[in-house]
């Protein structure tokens, strides 16, 4: 029964990490099948946050398959991203299939918050090493 629950525990560290490596997969495979265009930034809109944070909205047009669309990107920062001016244009890439799903194409990509729940995950098996012996000790 321990090492199944401890087993479970573990599982629960890598849920995270699994969701960051999944969301960096899917954006691999948009650049590389993806179609590049360019867009304009069309407006960008600014909100405090959290501890000095600043989160933004950029309103970005480009033309996917003869249409115009509008698309909005989202990021949180200390500091606006200079790619991101009104009236500049601006890479994008977008899916084939869902024209409405794209990304910048020169953002960089935030190796942090990957190394954050890397260092999650490693935690959570140090503590189940620990619960599980623990519970050994105490016969459950």
């Amino acid at each position: 029964m321990a090492t199944w629950i401890v087993v479970g525990i573990a599982l629960l560290g890598f849920i995270p990490l699994l969701i960051v490596l999944w969301k960096r997969q899917r954006v691999k495979k948009l650049v590389e099948n993806g179609e590049h265009v360019t867009g304009v930034v069309e407006d960008i809109q600014e909100h405090m946050g959290y501890k000095r944070t600043r989160s933004f909205r950029v309103l970005i047009r480009y033309n996917a398959g003869g249409l115009s669309i509008p698309g909005v990107y989202k990021y949180t920062s200390y500091n606006r991203l200079p790619l991101f001016e009104t009236g500049k244009p601006v890479a994008v890439i977008y899916n084939r299939d869902k024209p409405e799903k794209f990304i910048p194409r020169d953002v960089p990509q935030n190796k942090g918050l990957l190394i954050f729940t890397i260092i999650i995950a490693v935690v959570y098996i140090v503590l189940c090493f620990f619960l599980y012996d623990f519970m050994k000790k105490e016969g459950l």
